[in-house]
C-alpha cells in the first residue's frame, strides 16, 4: 500500500466500477468520487474530493438554514394569527376545503360559517359535499351510522345492539339528531 494514502483510507475504502466503466470510490471525508484509473488515487485526487465534499456540506448546509428560517417565521406568524402558507406548512385537506369555499363564497351575506359547519355540511349533505369534498370523506358503514344515530338519540326507547342485528334506521328522518353520512379520511 502507498504510504501516501494511508491517511485518507485509513478508516476504511470502497471501491466499485472495472478499467472501462471507471470507478467509483467512497470514504467518509470524501463521500462519493469518481476516477478513470486507480492509478489516480493520488493524495491530491483525495485533497480535492475532500475539498468539493467541504463545498458542498457548506452550501448544503447554508440552503438548509434559509429553509429552516423560513420555516421558523412561517410558524410564528400562524401562532400570531396569520394564514398559514400552505407551501412551508401544509394544511390539513379539510382546511384547505374550508379556504377555497370561503373564498368563493365571499361577498354573500348570508353565509356566516365556521369550519365546523363547513365539516358538519360535508359530512351530512350529498349535493355539498359532491360540490366541495373533493374526495375528503369516506362513507360510513350502516353499523358505524347506527352506532353514532343511537348515540345522537338515546332517548329513543331503543336498546343498542351489538350483535349485528341492528334496527332498520331511517337515518334521514327529520325527528331524530342527523347522523353523518361519511367520516374525514
Amino acid at each position: 500500500m502507498d504510504k501516501e494514502i494511508y491517511e485518507y483510507i485509513k478508516n476504511g475504502i470502497t471501491i466499485d466500477g472495472n478499467p472501462i466503466d471507471g470507478y467509483r470510490v467512497f470514504t467518509i471525508p470524501t463521500q462519493h468520487f469518481h476516477i478513470d484509473s486507480l492509478h489516480q488515487l493520488t493524495p491530491e485526487t483525495f485533497e480535492n474530493a475532500i475539498q468539493k465534499q467541504k463545498e458542498h456540506d457548506e452550501l448544503t448546509s447554508e440552503i438548509f438554514k434559509e429553509v429552516q428560517n423560513e420555516i421558523d417565521q412561517a410558524i410564528i406568524n400562524q401562532l400570531r394569527g396569520g394564514e398559514p402558507n400552505p407551501d412551508i406548512i401544509p394544511m390539513d385537506t379539510t382546511d384547505r376545503l374550508f379556504k377555497k369555499f370561503m373564498e368563493t363564497s365571499e361577498g354573500d351575506p348570508d353565509l356566516i360559517w365556521n369550519k365546523e359547519q363547513f365539516v358538519y355540511m360535508l359530512l351530512t349533505d350529498d349535493d355539498f359535499y359532491q360540490k366541495w369534498g373533493e374526495e375528503c370523506c369516506e362513507e360510513l358503514t350502516y353499523g358505524e351510522r347506527y352506532k353514532l344515530w343511537f348515540s345522537n338519540n338515546y332517548e329513543t326507547g331503543f336498546e343498542y345492539n351489538d350483535d349485528k342485528t341492528l334496527h332498520t334506521i331511517n337515518f334521514d328522518d327529520p325527528y331524530w339528531e342527523p347522523t353523518p353520512k361519511r367520516k374525514l379520511k
